[in-house]
Parts: C-alpha cells; sequence; structure tokens
C-alpha cells in the first residue's frame, strides 16, 4: 500500500492559464451542473435559501457558447477573448425571475456577459451586454449614486443587470445553452426560435 506523507510537495492543479472549453470540458461541466441542482434543491428545501451558482460551472458555460479561453490564472477578467484579447466578465443568476450581482471596487473589463439560468428546464441565456467597465459605471447603484461612485467609494456595489440591461432594453439572450443536451443555439436556430417568441 502506498502512503503519502503531510510534508511531502503535492502538485498543484489548481494554478492555470487561459483554459480552452472543448467538448470534454463542457460535458463535465453539464454533470457539475446536476449536481449542483441536486444539492441546490436539497438545501432550498431545508433552508430559507439555497447556494449560489459556482462559477466553475457558469463561467465554462459562458466561455463554451461565446468561444472564449477561461481566465484561471492571474489574468483580469473571468475570460479573455482570443481573436481580440478584450477581458470579459461573468455575472450568472440561478434565479431566472431576478437577479442582484455585485462588482468589487476594483473590477475593470472591456465586456460585460450576463449568464441567465433558467433551472426548470436546464437552460442558460447568455447575454453579451457589450459594454465595458467605465461606461458600465455611470449606471445608476442607487437614487443618489452610481456605480462608479460606490466603486471609488471603496464600496461592492449591487445592480440588477435584468433590470438595466435585458428588461430596460427588451434585450433578447445571443444563445441558448441547453444543458441536459450540453449544446449551444444562436439565434438563427430552430430550438432558439421555438424558445424565444
Amino acid at each position: 500500500m502506498f502512503f503519502v506523507r503531510r510534508d511531502d510537495k503535492m502538485p498543484i492543479y489548481n494554478e492555470f492559464g487561459y483554459i480552452t472549453i472543448d467538448d470534454a470540458r463542457i460535458d463535465a461541466t453539464c454533470e457539475a451542473y446536476f449536481k449542483w441542482k441536486d444539492l441546490n434543491t436539497y438545501i432550498s428545501n431545508n433552508s430559507r435559501r439555497g447556494i449560489n451558482m459556482p462559477d466553475a460551472i457558469s463561467e465554462p458555460m459562458g466561455c463554451y457558447c461565446l468561444d472564449l479561453m477561461w481566465n484561471r490564472g492571474d489574468e483580469a477578467g473571468d475570460a479573455t477573448d482570443p481573436r481580440t484579447g478584450r477581458k470579459v466578465e461573468f455575472k450568472a443568476t440561478s434565479r431566472f425571475e431576478g437577479d442582484l450581482s455585485s462588482f468589487g471596487p476594483r473590477c475593470q473589463f472591456d465586456d460585460l456577459v450576463f449568464l441567465r439560468f433558467k433551472l426548470d428546464e436546464n437552460l442558460l441565456y447568455v447575454y453579451d451586454l457589450n459594454i465595458n467597465s467605465e461606461e458600465f459605471g455611470e449606471y445608476p447603484a442607487n437614487s443618489t449614486q452610481t456605480i462608479q461612485d460606490q466603486k471609488l467609494q471603496g464600496r461592492r456595489p449591487h445592480v440588477s443587470l435584468q433590470s438595466l440591461f435585458v428588461e430596460a432594453n427588451d434585450l433578447k439572450p445571443d444563445f441558448i445553452f441547453d444543458i441536459r443536451r450540453c449544446e449551444k443555439y444562436d439565434r438563427l436556430s430552430a430550438y432558439y426560435r421555438n424558445r424565444i417568441h
């Protein structure tokens, strides 16, 4: 039998750089989603609230849909567009009918993407908001302050991306990701058109 002493150095596997979300990785991510969903259902039934959607599930799905590289190293942002080098920030919600996203005081990005999970149908709606952190900072955090005002105070503004963008502009998702099928569908597909009326 083989034993590892505690003082032996173990390899660290969480120090990555850019990761391509290939078919094997998206399959594993979809499997992890269903495990998270089972745990979330159990906790929601026995507690006042469920558990947040892990970024290790939402971010690879967003990358897969938008053909981005997942940032797992020291790079800024959650993802990078390999074609342009643009840094992408993901914000995800597991509450389809409402969200509350927070932004750290030093959060900088070239593009903001909203990931909206519809748990009852195992779907992910992906909205590329096409806004950078400077433009985003001009939006209201409350009735008297902008998002940037709060960030300059060292605070973490909390806003609803669904209210600020999706509802305000009647946005349709750029992609729908069917988690059970592990397939993404764009606006030209019959699957998308049947979902979005």
